[in-house]
Parts: C-alpha cells; structure tokens; sequence
C-alpha cells in the first residue's frame, strides 16, 4: 500500500468513527457525508445540500478562495486548467469576464475531457468565438455533464488584444512539479498559433507557470 493509500484510509477511518461516535444533537458534527472526500472540504451550506449551487458561477479554484484580478493574454493562445469534479452536475454555461477589450477581440470557451493519465483528452463543448467588443460577462451556453471526482479542462481562446479576469499560481495548485527550482508552479497548460478551439486532444502544449483567463461554469 503506498503512502497516499495509506493516508485516505486513515482519514476515511477518522471520518467514519467521527460519524458512529457523534450524537447527532447541537454542537456535534453528525453523521451527514462525512466518510468521503467531504472531510477535506468545507461543509455544504444552503437547503440544496449541493456543492455546485444552480446558477452560480464556480472557477478551477473552487471552493477555495479567489481575489478578483485580471491580465492581459496573448492573441492565439489556447489555455488549459483542470479541476476535479466535487460531485455529479450539468453545466449549462461557461463564463468570462472581459475587462479590457478590442473592437474585432473575441474569445472562445470550452470544456474538455480527461484520459485514463488525467491528461487533456478530446473536448466535451467548444463554443463559437464571442465578441469582445465591449467588456463584460462573456457567456457561453452548452450541456455538459460532469461526474463526481473526475478531472475536466476549462479552456479559452483569445483572439486580439484583450484582458479577462485571471487564475495564476495564488488561486490554484499546482497539477505537477517543476524542471528547475526557480519556476513558478505549474497550473496548466497552453499551446500556440490557435484561430480556433481544438477538436481533439492537444499537442506540443507547454506549462502555464504564471497567468491564466479564468473560466468559470455555470450549473443547473
């Protein structure tokens, strides 16, 4: 058993006598959810008793915490964050904020499975390139199921000079080690020269050691 086998099944054994030995009554945790992965996660607030609330917006981030800020992205430049799916929902939109924009700018999203090695795989929805024009929301509809505990890739594709809401190296972890111990983490990844969103799995992508468009989705 290796130590990462070793470490889930003690915290599962923890969570479990936790919920056999609580009363269930004021002040105690109870028995709810508690033996899976929902130990390591702050508990669920709201009468849906869901992780991804209907209507909200949810980042790779998530639930962890996000300051709003932003970053200019080179045009062409497809990206690539992971997250891993906290429980089973439909996303019926992907999202982005716009903050600074160009007349002809556009920006496309999408979302894209995962391999058997957790690795960009084939995409799930790409959307049509959506003007930048103005700043703004930036709003993408699709249909998406998503299964708890696996891992997916938001994805966006700027084209012009534009700036969005970003992700880096302070809102997320870092999906792998690094080459030499003076990069920065790395959180994703990127390929270049792009006029549209790829319709299988990516090659010759490259670490995301810094910014990223932040993507966030929407569930129903």
């Amino acid at each position: 058993m290796t130590l990462i086998e070793q470490l889930n099944a003690v915290i599962i054994a923890i969570a479990r006598d936790i919920s056999n030995n609580s009363s269930g009554g004021s002040g105690s945790i109870g028995s709810s959810d508690i033996s899976d992965i929902s130990v390591l996660l702050p508990r669920k607030i709201g009468a849906s008793q869901r992780r991804y609330q209907s209507g909200l917006r949810h980042g790779a981030e998530y639930p962890y915490p996000y300051i709003t800020s932003s970053s200019g992205f080179t045009s062409g430049v497809q990206y690539f964050i992971p997250f891993t799916a906290l429980e089973d929902a439909t996303i019926k939109a992907l999202e982005i904020q716009c903050v600074a924009s160009q007349a002809n700018g556009t920006v496309s999203l999408g979302i894209y499975a995962s391999d058997s090695n957790n690795d960009v795989a084939d995409p799930l929805f790409t959307s049509d390139p959506i003007s930048c024009a103005t700043t703004g929301a930036k709003n993408a509809p699709c249909n998406v199921q998503i299964t708890k505990g696996k891992m997916y890739w938001l994805s966006s594709l700027p084209i012009g000079t534009l700036n969005f809401s970003r992700n880096n190296t302070d809102s997320l972890f870092a999906i792998k080690g690094t080459v030499s111990a003076n990069y920065s983490s790395v959180i994703g990844y990127y390929t270049t020269g792009n006029t549209f969103m790829t319709q299988s799995a990516p090659t010759s992508k490259s670490d995301i050691n810094s910014s990223a468009p932040r993507v966030l989705f929407i569930t129903g």
